[in-house]
């Protein structure tokens, strides 16, 4: 290995470096790390993981897992917001706007990843970026694709699933036109029947909306509408809404409304 990494370095912590990224790569825990240094006590490895830290040679991610800089990006965190995101919550995978950008359908700069946990709904922060998880039933815990990010396994929505995570976790006014935009303007990255096949497991207003929408782009609803027409009772799209769609027996924002089919 070259030796790109011994600016403030001493030798041995030089080594240290070298053996945990030719091992484990630069992403690394704890037992990585003890395993690298068993023949020191406790509080020896402590107090190199707390100088390593300092110098910014390692970064913490989370307790007991770090990534190893480079001389390029020492101090900081070079690698991609999914990732991070990943590494914060193994049992999640990415969906909504990041999820979106990683297919190409959304361009913003994105301070904000959010992900579905099996976990717990939470929030925390790194750096300059900030990373929520919201927690799912375990039989809607599905559905995504794993990409190799930064040298490690991400796990991401489908394009399907993104929009059914949508209007089951944050079904506002906002983001509904916002789904809309991206299946009116690119019909053929969504696979409909599958949205549909889906969306089963999706509670009768997560249904009812998805109906609305297909209706509002001009995509054949018939088989959606076949699974809801025989429940009686109505729903809300959101919390403001108050026209009622008697098709999909669902209080919708007026600003949805169309006469074509209202």
């Amino acid at each position: 290995m070259s030796k790109k990494y011994t600016i403030t370095l001493s030798n041995k912590e030089l080594e240290i470096i070298e053996k945990l990224i030719a091992k484990h790569g630069n992403i690394v825990d704890l037992a990585m790390i003890y395993e690298i240094l068993n023949s020191k006590s406790n509080q020896e490895i402590k107090n190199i993981v707390s100088v390593l830290v300092k110098k910014g040679w390692l970064i913490r991610i989370k307790r007991g897992t770090f990534v190893i800089s480079d001389i390029a990006s020492r101090g900081t965190l070079g690698l991609s917001q999914l990732t991070l995101s990943q590494i914060i919550d193994n049992d999640s995978y990415i969906s909504f706007e990041g999820a979106l950008q990683h297919y190409g359908l959304f361009d913003q700069y994105l301070r904000i990843i959010t992900s579905i946990s099996k976990k717990k709904t939470y929030t925390t922060k790194l750096s300059n970026w900030t990373f929520k998880y919201i927690k799912t039933k375990k039989d809607l815990f599905n559905n995504y694709k794993e990409f190799n990010i930064d040298g490690k396994l991400v796990k991401i929505a489908t394009k399907e699933k993104i929009i059914l995570d949508f209007l089951t976790y944050r079904r506002s006014t906002g983001n509904i036109d916002l789904i809309i935009e991206k299946i009116k303007n690119n019909k053929n990255e969504f696979n409909v029947e599958k949205l549909i096949e889906l969306s089963k497991n999706y509670s009768m207003t997560t249904k009812r909306t998805l109906g609305v929408l297909l209706d509002l782009i001009g995509i054949n609803s018939d088989n959606l509408h076949k699974i809801v027409k025989s429940n009686k009772n109505h729903s809300f799209m959101t919390a403001n809404s108050n026209v009622f769609n008697a098709k999909w027996r669902i209080y919708v924002d007026k600003n949805l409304k169309s006469d074509n089919y209202f």
